[in-house]
């Protein structure tokens, strides 16, 4: 029955082009199945893409073998266009009425290795993992989430046009059996799993799941199919024990097992979901709130209203977190006075508290000399704020002005308990890292290497540096107004 404002339409029941995934341990004859294919005279060319393997043009002997081989420099752009030149190619023999094109990509998981290294290789480049390999050149590199996802959509790009190849598609990739674990990364002792080298989204999207191992029969361990005879969820991997599939395994599963019919074969319709534009109740629930889609103003607005009603440090000290977390430090918030970041905001609101306190002293109340130049550089900042602190510490009559314990440089590393790498102290050296200050500064501050400091001494130093710096912007602001 048809249903007002729906489009619908019968399932064909065709048989779609199918994309193989053949893994298996090595030396199990996955390449060899490969070539195999090609004496088959049941398809058309088969163009063999050759990584990090190499067999390509020995196996080239195989008797009745007939590919050709695709010459490229290994980088993920040539990758992807020899992929779409041969789509192309299968998308006019197939509109011919010609056998189908076969692409064979050898290995996989040289793909995946691949993109995963150069994520490794663009991590390295970031500020603080520079930082951390100077200290130690054999640091573990952490590699941030955005870079995984940049390489996850490189391997999905890739496994959309293998998925919509108007034709066949084999990808051989390396498949072992290692030790389980548990949900802390941890070995089980005594448990074995199977591991695919490739993307693990692969094995999913495939239309075919076949295994190999030496001196074992192929195992389907699963496929996208009718006909194969495997139930999703209720028939276990089955071996293949077909005589026809002797020596010629690809082809038989692809015509005989699946039944594909390259007369009546389709790409399989593949639509990709995507979030799409703002909804219309959800419009009207932005615009009850004020919000704007494309901006995160409304955002720095509210802390910056939270800055003006912050009462004292400790108001400002959670401003500060939230705008951290939600990277809104460097914000532009256009002001009376200019255009000035949430940071240069809570610092200046700082510089009323110092002010409105340096009122209350009898110090205060006396002129003040000229102030020096704003430090304009990272290193300048720590030694002025280093100074602020004595200048600004009050003095009794005969005695030296108390420091701040906590920022006294001393060689001894502070206990291991007060420096672990907990969320807190991941904050404290972001802040650090956002206001200019590099581990080599800290470690001149404190007299010992940064991962010898106490988090709490960490935060006191943020605290100098903020008000060091909001001393040169509101010095900055003087200036212009005079």
């Amino acid at each position: 029955m048809a249903i007002s404002g729906l489009i619908t339409r019968k399932p064909t029941g065709r048989v779609p082009w199918p994309c193989i995934l053949l893994e298996g341990e090595e030396k199990s004859g996955k390449s060899w199945a490969l070539a195999q294919l090609s004496t088959s005279d049941r398809i058309g060319a088969l163009y063999w893409i050759d990584l990090n393997e190499g067999a390509g043009d020995e196996y080239g002997a195989i008797p009745g073998a007939t590919y050709q081989l695709v010459e490229h420099d290994g980088s993920y752009a040539e990758v992807l266009a020899a992929v779409q030149a041969v789509k192309a190619e299968a998308r006019r023999a197939a509109d011919a009425g010609e056998p189908p094109v076969v692409l064979g990509i050898d290995t996989g998981s040289a793909i995946w290795d691949g993109l995963k290294d150069w994520a490794s290789a663009r991590a390295a480049k970031s500020a603080r993992n520079r930082e951390l390999l100077k200290r130690d050149p054999n640091a573990e590199i952490v590699i941030s989430q955005n870079l995984w996802n940049d390489a996850g959509a490189r391997w999905r790009k890739l496994q959309t046009e293998l998925l919509t190849f108007p034709g066949i598609v084999v990808v051989t990739a390396r498949g072992k059996e290692v030790t389980e674990v548990d949900a802390n990364g941890r070995p089980i002792e005594g448990q074995k799993t199977w591991s695919v080298q490739t993307h693990r989204e692969f094995p999913y999207a495939a239309s075919v799941w076949v295994r190999l191992r030496r001196g074992r029969r192929p195992l389907i361990v699963g496929a996208r199919s009718v006909h194969v005879g495997i139930k999703p969820n209720d028939d276990p991997a089955r071996e293949v024990t077909a005589p026809a599939a002797d020596g010629r395994l690809l082809e038989w599963l692809v015509f005989d097992a699946l039944k594909c019919d390259p007369g009546t074969a389709h790409v399989r319709d593949l639509v990709a979901f995507h979030g799409g534009g703002l909804l219309e109740h959800e419009r009207a629930e932005e615009a009850r709130a004020g919000r704007s889609s494309r901006t995160r103003e409304p955002d720095a607005a509210e802390l910056v209203a939270r800055i003006q009603d912050a009462e004292d440090d400790d108001d400002l000290r959670d401003v500060w977190g939230e705008a951290n977390r939600a990277a809104l430090l460097q914000v532009d918030v256009p002001t009376p006075g200019g255009s000035y970041t949430v940071a240069q905001l809570i610092q200046a609101r700082h510089e009323e508290f110092l002010e409105a306190a340096m009122e209350a002293h009898p110090a205060g109340r006396r002129r003040a000399p000229a102030a020096p130049p704003a430090p304009t550089t990272p290193a300048a900042v720590v030694e002025a704020a280093r100074a602020a602190a004595a200048a600004a510490a009050p003095r009794t009559e005969g005695a030296a002005a108390p420091a701040n314990p906590l920022l006294e440089a001393s060689p001894t590393p502070d206990d291991p308990r007060e420096r672990r790498l907990t969320a807190a102290r991941k904050g404290v050296l972001a802040s650090l890292e956002t206001l200019g200050v590099t581990d080599e500064q800290i470690a001149e501050r404190f007299g010992r290497p940064a991962e010898h400091v106490a988090t709490r001494r960490l935060t006191a130093l943020v605290r100098e540096v903020i008000a060091t710096q909001r001393a040169g912007l509101a010095v900055g602001q003087q200036e212009i107004s005079a």
